[in-house]
């Protein structure tokens, strides 16, 4: 089951907990912040009518503030309808799905690199089937063989992560070939980073499951854990995982090493960018020196 399908940003969910209360229907929320911006918008025609530049200004920020909150909740209450709808009838149990479609099905859930095994684990947290982590590899290499011959064939393929430093694919990570290139770069930083992201994105995903009542919460908390634990601060000692909390602790984790990071992939990307389109989506050879290699077996 995807939270976003391809093509619906992760984003949106991380937008979806950090601007709203849980306790407060997202419907109301609106309605308030509607109300909000009519107040702002007629302090700003009084600011103006009063040659206040300072209360003009207040109420410039405020307005920006609001519109902000309302673009957040207008994606976190259409992600509602639409998760409401894939619980009702989850596109992942649809019965002979292939193991490609599960597995960038799982990686748009988690939107970062992930391990054939995070992405068996998540499939059957989420759909009662677990697909073996070994087959994961011959997937891959089916992949890049297919995309040889028509790149164009499908609108997403089955794509390892590319290391910032070597350009080089790093096969134990995959990735979808739908997402921006930096994001599937793999820098210094970037393991610590995702992890962070991916208690970002199981936090959310539990969050709504628990909203729905399905059974799969439990399943998601227990895959979540290892990661939520990581986290300073984001678990009580015996106690159900706290979602927000979690996803607070996280962020604020995140926020001193996510620029530095982010910055590595842009320029690993920028290199890779004017690469041909099957180097941008399986990485530059992996060179072998043939000197040191022949010394090695000496």
């Amino acid at each position: 089951m995807t939270m976003w399908k391809h093509g619906i940003a992760w984003k949106s969910m991380e937008c979806y907990i950090e601007g709203m209360s849980r306790t407060v229907p997202i419907a109301e929320q609106l309605a308030r912040n509607v109300q909000r911006q009519q107040d702002a918008f007629a302090a700003m025609a009084k600011a103006l009518a009063a040659g206040d530049a300072a209360g003009r200004e207040r109420a410039q920020a405020k307005i920006a503030e609001l519109t902000a909150d309302y673009q957040r909740l207008t994606e976190a209450l259409r992600f509602n309808e639409l998760e409401a709808r894939e619980i009702a009838a989850p596109r992942a149990r649809k019965p002979g799905k292939p193991l490609r479609e599960l597995a960038l099905d799982a990686l748009d859930d988690l939107g970062v690199p992930a391990a054939p095994a995070l992405i068996a684990d998540l499939t059957a947290a989420l759909t009662g089937d677990r697909p073996s982590p070994s087959r994961f590899a011959s997937l891959r290499r089916d992949e890049e063989n297919a995309a040889r011959r028509n790149i164009a064939a499908r609108p997403a393929w089955v794509v390892p992560a590319i290391n910032a430093q070597q350009l080089a694919a790093i096969p134990r990570l995959l990735t979808s070939s739908s997402w921006e290139l930096e994001r599937r770069i793999v820098g210094a930083r970037s393991i610590r980073t995702d992890n962070l992201r991916i208690a970002i994105s199981l936090s959310g995903r539990l969050a709504n499951l628990r909203d729905a009542g399905a059974h799969e919460a439990k399943l998601v908390e227990r895959l979540l854990f290892p990661f939520a634990r990581s986290v300073p601060g984001a678990v009580e000692h015996g106690k159900p995982i706290d979602t927000a909390r979690t996803i607070e602790a996280a962020r604020v984790e995140l926020a001193p090493i996510e620029a530095a990071d982010l910055e590595e992939r842009r320029e690993a990307a920028a290199k890779l960018a004017s690469a041909g389109p099957q180097v941008r989506l399986w990485g530059r050879p992996v060179l072998i020196d043939t000197a040191a290699a022949e010394r090695a077996v000496r």
